[in-house]
């Protein structure tokens, strides 16, 4: 068998490809049933402030148009922190994933067992792949696939129309 085919039926490689897939299919389903963002109006702020977190800079609303507005607002903020954390939980699931499985059969990742001396090695090849797996290939993947709304059930689309909706009358009944 050519090398290339050799390596291109290895463990790693479908590895790689599998995992990244699953952690993309994974990533879009939660973010459409568990992260609604709600459409915000063109002129909602009124007032606009820039404010230096740590090392960078943003702007942030201070004065809205309305109550209503307001909560709508920092109901997508909160979404914003929610995606981030899924992103790294979506690291360090896909980290500990490869991480087990070094250990359970370390011969697919490394030539050697996985010994209490060459932890941090393994540790460090599973991360590298956790990057991969977790964050790059998902990116990749949203780039070349098409988009959800094209080919996944119209049930996820329809439960984050019904939580959508359940947040705006949530937040209508908080306002008023």
């Amino acid at each position: 068998m050519p090398e290339f085919l050799r390596y291109f039926f290895s463990f790693r490689l479908l590895y790689v490809l599998f995992t990244g897939l699953l952690f993309y299919l994974v990533s879009i389903t939660f973010d459409l049933i568990f992260v609604p963002m709600l459409d915000m109006p063109e002129h909602f702020c009124e007032k606009w402030v820039e404010r230096k977190v740590r090392y960078k800079t943003h702007e942030e609303c201070v004065e809205f148009s309305d109550e209503v507005q307001k909560l709508k607002y920092h109901h997508n903020k909160k979404m914003e922190d929610r995606i981030a954390n899924k992103m790294l939980a979506i690291f360090f699931i896909a980290t500990l994933l490869t991480f087990s499985i070094m250990l359970l059969n370390p011969h697919t990742f490394i030539d050697q067992e996985v010994t209490f001396e060459n932890y941090t090695g393994a540790m460090a090849i599973a991360i590298f792949y956790g990057i991969i797996t977790g964050f790059l290939l998902p990116t990749v993947f949203q780039a070349l696939l098409p988009a959800p709304a094209e080919w996944l059930p119209n049930e996820f689309f329809e439960i984050q129309k019904a939580r959508t909706e359940l947040i705006l009358k949530e937040i209508m009944a908080a306002s008023g």
